[in-house]
C-alpha cells in the first residue's frame, strides 16, 4: 500500500476561497469569508475526528 500524504490542513483554506468567491459574487466578502473559515474549521475537525476512528 502506498501511504497516505497529510494534506488535510489544506481543506481549510480551500473553505476560506470558496466563502470569499461567494463573497465577491453576493457582495459581502467579508461575511461569506468568515463563514467560510468557520465552516473549513468544523470540516477539518471532523474529519480528522472521523480518521481517528477509523485508523483504530
Amino acid at each position: 500500500m502506498t501511504k497516505k500524504k497529510k494534506n488535510l490542513i489544506l481543506i481549510i483554506p480551500a473553505f476560506l476561497l470558496i466563502g470569499t468567491a461567494i463573497g465577491i459574487q453576493t457582495k459581502e466578502p467579508i461575511k461569506q469569508t468568515i463563514i467560510g473559515l468557520i465552516v473549513g474549521i468544523i470540516v477539518y475537525f471532523f474529519i480528522r475526528y472521523r480518521n481517528k476512528i477509523i485508523n483504530k
